[in-house]
């Protein structure tokens, strides 16, 4: 560019507004990094255009030039700069403590908002916690329990919050840590409502009441994910979490739990909630529908043949058919 970028940085002052306009365009074309300084005096032009395009030249080179390129958008009068240096934060690899700290306390949501967030995901977050943690604002509280300097105590403490969303994000933040709630807590925030699938980990560790409540309590994506903890955690029909919910009669979710799972312990377990008439004949039927894959087992078709025999559901009788079915063809 003729006069290089000094000249262009310069022209952003001309007193012709053509040339002012025209100076912008060249150095955005040029995308140099250092040109941001040339339009840092453009945030309190009278025109809106040049205070628009001063926000947009932060945008674009702020985090090349480092966190301090903010301060000034920070300390601004006006909310839009204020707003653009916040949202700006989470942009920086490098610390913005400093920068954060301008703003947390601003009138504007989204600058106390994006500030805290920045400060909590800082490498000093620790001492940060707890001034957010007891805020008025859930967001905050929510962004307290979820940092990485909250401690076990400070995670527990935001599972008591008030407010459904903070509570159980310091459960998802407990599960993270690999720490259990007792079983009279998960209780109680069952009876709250709070999203079971935060629970899932702690009830299956304390194995009795919470987890049958869980599991009573449980449909879809939180049936879902129980089923698959319980295959992680549970591997014997005599795990304690497995008899406690034999005894609760949760038999879905133990039918469901045995998929995949062979020997003669499993196959007495499923054969018998097979035959339980309480459970939809549609589910036991997919249940049997699922064993095809070991129709090459002589004494898993001899229980099918058997069941196959009985008086059951006409849709349960023909999947115990096919089984059997299955296995003659090996033979054929």
């Amino acid at each position: 560019m003729a006069g290089g970028l000094d000249g262009e940085i310069s022209k952003l002052r001309h007193r012709d507004v053509r040339e002012r306009r025209r100076a912008v365009r060249v150095l955005f074309d040029t995308d140099l990094p250092r040109a941001l300084e040339g339009f840092v005096p453009l945030l309190n032009d009278r025109d809106p255009w040049f205070r628009s395009k001063a926000l947009d030249a932060h945008r674009r080179w702020a985090v090349a030039m480092g966190p301090s390129s903010l301060e000034t958008l920070a300390k601004h009068a006006s909310i839009e700069a204020r707003r653009c240096a916040a949202n700006l934060l989470s942009d920086f690899d490098k610390d913005v403590s400093s920068i954060a700290l301008l703003l947390v306390e601003d009138e504007d949501l989204t600058c106390r908002r994006k500030s805290a967030g920045a400060l909590l995901e800082s490498q000093k977050a620790s001492i940060y916690v707890e001034r957010f943690l007891t805020s008025n604002d859930p967001y905050l509280r929510r962004l307290a329990v979820l940092s990485k300097g909250a401690s076990d105590l400070q995670r527990r403490q935001g599972v008591d919050d008030e407010v459904q969303s903070v509570a159980e994000a310091a459960l998802q933040a407990m599960t993270n840590n690999q720490e259990a709630l007792d079983e009279d807590a998960i209780l109680t925030l069952l009876e709250r409502g709070v999203d079971g699938r935060v629970l899932i980990d702690s009830a299956i560790k304390s194995h009795g009441k919470a987890l049958v409540k869980l599991a009573q309590k449980a449909q879809g994506p939180t049936l879902k994910r129980l089923v698959s903890a319980l295959k992680g955690e549970c591997t014997s029909c005599e795990d304690p979490q497995i008899l406690a919910l034999l005894d609760a009669e949760q038999f879905v979710l133990l039918g469901r739990w045995l998929q995949g799972k062979k020997g003669s312990e499993s196959d007495e377990l499923r054969w018998r909630l097979l035959r339980e008439e309480s459970i939809d004949a549609i589910e036991r039927s997919r249940w049997i529908e699922r064993l095809l894959g070991r129709c090459g087992e002589e004494e898993l078709i001899l229980e099918a043949r058997r069941f196959a025999s009985e008086d059951h559901a006409q849709l349960l009788l023909d999947a115990a058919e096919n089984l059997s079915t299955a296995f003659d063809k090996l033979d054929s």
